[in-house]
């Protein structure tokens, strides 16, 4: 049987030599990759709603004949680089408007998420390596 490693910079320590500190350590480490994992798979679920939200929101504006507007003052809705005037919307554009606000919404959340965990792995990691330096156990002799 293999017993369980870690590498760090090139070196790899059995799990059974580190420290508490470190054992724990990479315990979190991670759970916090897992859920990074998790939350991208989320992610990417939400880019592809976004879309579909934007591509429905532009072919309900064609469909319902929304005019387009020149007015730079007046309410307007850009899409495509084109813009329509957003002063009386129909009902199924304020709705189609109303569910791409909110997936931009969770999208931006899920972003935010994201950037906490990646800081988070970073963190750890080298925590850990400092940890394991500081502790002074050996890496492991690698048997061909």
């Amino acid at each position: 049987p293999v017993a369980p490693s870690v590498t760090i910079n090139d070196k790899k320590y059995l799990i059974s030599d580190l420290d508490d500190k470190s054992k724990n350590l990479i315990n979190d480490l991670t759970r916090t990759v897992m859920e990074y994992n998790e939350i991208l798979r989320s992610y990417n679920q939400s880019l592809t709603l976004t879309n579909t939200y934007a591509s429905g929101l532009k072919t309900e504006v064609e469909k319902t004949g929304l005019p387009e507007s020149s007015d730079d003052d007046s309410p307007s809705i850009t899409i495509a680089d084109k813009k329509y005037d957003g002063s009386d919307l129909p009902d199924s554009v304020k709705a189609y408007v109303s569910e791409l606000l909110r997936a931009n919404q969770n999208k931006t959340n899920i972003e935010y998420r994201l950037r906490q965990l990646d800081a988070a792995r970073i963190t750890f990691i080298n925590t850990l390596q400092s940890s394991v330096e500081e502790s002074g156990v050996l890496p492991t002799e690698e048997q061909e």
